[in-house]
């Protein structure tokens, strides 16, 4: 299991936030979105979050990555976003599950994707792998995990913390 921290270091209070993170093997990819707005409670709200469509590739028998943000206690249409704008609070955490039709071990970058986010001055992202311990600043790289085999899943612990 691989889990990704996203630290918080505003310079003043906390601000809103948005991240998309990418997980991808050549031309296939995936994405989330996860943030924080003042205005977005921690359930679902209609105006901030996105249910995923589901995978249309996987259906089709075609090759896929699929990365979810996961709310398995939530009504069924709910469980699987796309993206997941959250309350505003000193810390924040996201389960993703990853699935992919391309065989076990297939090498998966997961990166931040820089462009089109607003994130706080000084914030810091954080991937940390949980089977090494291992932690890896994805605000400035990218990351290879493996992919979990047709299947099979992978999850993925986001947390948005503010010191």
């Amino acid at each position: 299991m691989v889990m990704l921290i996203l630290t918080c270091v505003a310079a003043m209070g906390l601000e809103p936030m948005t991240a998309t993170i990418r997980v991808m093997n050549g031309s296939l990819y995936d994405y989330v979105i996860i943030g924080e707005h003042p205005k977005a409670t921690d359930g679902y709200d209609n105006a901030y979050d996105t249910i995923s469509p589901g995978n249309l590739n996987a259906s089709m028998g075609q090759p896929f990555i699929s990365v979810i943000i996961s709310h398995p206690d939530w009504k069924p249409a709910m469980r699987e976003l796309r993206g997941d704008i959250r309350s505003m609070a000193k810390k924040q955490e996201w389960q993703l599950i990853i699935t992919s039709s391309l065989p076990k071990g297939t090498p998966l970058n997961v990166a931040f994707q820089k462009k089109g986010n607003t994130l706080p001055q000084g914030m810091k992202l954080l991937l940390k792998e949980e089977a090494t311990s291992k932690e890896h600043d994805l605000g400035r790289w990218s990351y290879m995990i493996e992919a979990p085999g047709p299947g099979a899943a992978t999850k993925l612990l986001i947390i948005a913390e503010e010191p």
